[in-house]
């Protein structure tokens, strides 16, 4: 009677689980199959074990596995860098018999963290697709998501998913098979904030669109995955970036800039900044000029703008050339922890002065060199005082008083040349 019961309950939970393989005459639990997919910004190259044992070792950052066959049960996941060792997820995941899964580390640098979900889904109607949303970009609102057949606009359309908030999965919907934009907006607005560009879906597939981040404080990044046996992954970069501009040009009053041949900033003053704008990602050329001298070009280099970032562009006077140098750095805008605001110094002096930084007259970096940038500093949120010192000395050469909130991004930027330093703060999120 013992034998006979237990032979039930083994084929209830089959039935249950999706299923039982045969081996070697005795009746088994069927493997499940995940797909790891890492869209965590800022953090390592990952090592991926299940119950100790390796099953991935090495996934970085915009990458994803194909299905990986995992064993009945609840085994303990451990993602952790492949590097230094720093765990960033330990917990338990389900594996039902032949089902199929995704697993996502998201979230960005120390911060990250992991969600499971089940790929698997009933067949659409008969010239349909399924199609679910997730939403993984840190430090972005809520977000609508379009899908706009040829000729649709955002202004004319309604979301096929609305008001998706972060760290959530959406049920699977169905649509018509076709080719559609995947478009991305704050929700309740039409501001576009990710465009796929034409995506084919055909009838039946089983996908999901993740939305994720790429450390900027307004764009998006995308990636289409498939349930289709080997768990085929998209990533569908967004075609723009942003760029803001601040003008460290000590002998240049006031100056332009031309991107790809043609003026986009007139008439930036130094000390001046302008703020975030849209520009195509990729490879792009950057002109400066005097305003008074147009065609005369002081800065004349290409500069390469990752997709969905946001980038700070830095120009400086090179002291005795009567040239132009630029600092082209990658800003960080993910949000800092509960109750901090996030600080980087940038030192944008016109000449080889290096700086010691203070906080409320608390010493917090020292000898940032010119044209480097320190990394971002995490600070209570509160007023402060920001002073600059040339590197070893007490000598105050710039201060500005500082409004630093919790929950924003901020930098400052030394400028000009010993004897005539100064200082600007900006908001990057």
């Amino acid at each position: 009677m013992k034998s006979i019961c237990t032979s039930l309950t083994a084929a209830a939970l089959c039935l249950l689980l999706g299923g039982c393989l045969q081996s070697g005459g005795n009746q088994a639990f069927a493997d499940g199959y995940y797909r790891f997919v890492h869209v965590s910004p800022g953090a390592d190259t990952v090592a991926i074990a299940a119950n100790g044992t390796s099953i991935v070792s090495s996934l970085k950052y915009h990458a994803a596995t194909p299905y990986v066959e995992l064993g009945w049960g609840t085994p303990q996941l451990t993602v952790q860098s492949a590097s230094s060792g720093t765990t960033y997820v330990n917990t338990a995941i389900p594996v039902a018999g032949t089902a199929h899964y995704t697993f996502f580390l998201y979230g960005g640098g120390a911060s990250s963290t992991g969600l499971s979900v089940r790929d698997d889904v009933s067949d659409a109607a008969s010239g349909s697709f399924n199609l679910r949303d997730i939403h993984l970009a840190t430090g972005i609102g809520p977000l609508d998501i379009y899908l706009l057949a040829p000729g649709s606009t955002v202004d004319a359309s309604t979301p096929g998913f609305t008001a998706v908030a972060y760290g959530t999965s959406g049920v699977f919907t169905q649509f018509k098979a076709g080719n559609y934009d995947i478009v991305v907006t704050p929700t309740g607005t039409k501001e576009v904030i990710y465009d796929s560009g034409v995506q084919t879906f055909s009838g039946n597939a089983k996908a999901t669109v993740v939305i994720f981040s790429a450390g900027s404080g307004k764009l998006v990044n995308a990636a289409v995955l498939l349930d289709d046996g080997s768990g085929t992954t998209t990533f569908v970069d967004n075609p723009s970036a942003r760029y803001k501009f601040v003008s460290a040009t000590t002998d240049v009053s006031l100056l332009d800039v031309l991107v790809d041949g043609s003026v986009t900033l007139a008439g930036v003053p130094y000390g001046g900044v302008a703020a975030y704008g849209p520009i195509a990602a990729g490879s792009r050329n950057f002109k400066i000029q005097s305003s008074y001298a147009p065609g005369s070009y002081l800065y004349d280099q290409a500069q390469s703008l990752n997709a969905a970032s946001d980038n700070s562009l830095v120009a400086y006077s090179i002291q005795g050339t009567g040239g132009v140098g630029m600092l082209a750095l990658p800003d960080n805008n993910l949000p800092p922890s509960s109750g901090k605001a996030k600080l980087r110094i940038v030192n944008a002096g016109s000449d080889a002065t290096a700086y010691d930084v203070y906080a409320n007259s608390t010493k917090l970096l020292s000898g940032i060199a010119q044209g480097t940038a320190s990394p971002y500093q995490e600070l209570d949120g509160a007023t402060y005082t920001l002073s600059f010192s040339p590197a070893g000395t007490t000598s105050q050469a710039a201060a500005l008083s500082a409004v630093l909130a919790a929950g924003h991004v901020y930098t400052v930027y030394t400028y000009g040349r010993s004897g005539s330093a100064a200082a600007v703060l900006t908001t990057d999120y």
